[in-house]
């Protein structure tokens, strides 16, 4: 590997979440099986067991106590993230309803990718009669580029379908 080859901008990492506040809330009595549910589905798509991520504090407008889940977290690093960002790439994106490509707010300012699908389906794994719950899920996928311009070439070089 030359000196060249290791300023290139590369992926750092990737935070997939789903949030299953809401369905917590609306079924609480099914808590446990939304739970698990999530944790196989995420651990599927991911090939890594998500954290359970409970809530800071009480908000009484959403229905939320201290404690509660509110979302299960997956960071992808390296061999992981290069793998899931191909099958993103080969199955999820060409699945997903009504997407022609990342648009300029897909993007921070630091050029980070930020997805979100509403069903968790576009991934072939997730496909399953296990599963009674839809969930919902985001993607968050950082570059190593300094600027905005070096993370987007990254993710154009990468194979992702930049309409900016």
């Amino acid at each position: 590997m030359s000196k060249q080859d290791l300023k290139k901008p590369r992926p750092i990492k990737g935070i997939v979440q789903i949030g299953i506040g809401k369905l917590v809330v609306a079924h609480p009595e099914a808590q446990e099986k939304i739970i698990e549910d999530g944790i196989y589905v995420l651990s599927m798509i991911t090939g890594q067991k998500p954290k359970i991520v409970t809530a800071k504090k009480s908000i009484s407008g959403f229905k939320v106590r201290k404690g509660m889940p509110v979302a299960l977290l997956v960071t992808l690093r390296k061999k992981r993230l290069n793998d899931f960002i191909q099958r993103l790439l080969t199955y999820a994106l060409p699945r997903a309803k009504d997407f022609y490509g990342l648009k300029a707010d897909n993007f921070d300012n630091r050029g980070n990718i930020n997805l979100g699908f509403r069903e968790i389906s576009v991934f072939p794994e997730a496909i399953s009669d296990k599963i009674k719950y839809n969930f919902g899920f985001s993607i968050n996928l950082v570059g190593s580029g300094k600027t905005k311009e070096e993370n987007i070439d990254l993710w154009r070089e990468l194979g992702f379908p930049i309409k900016v």
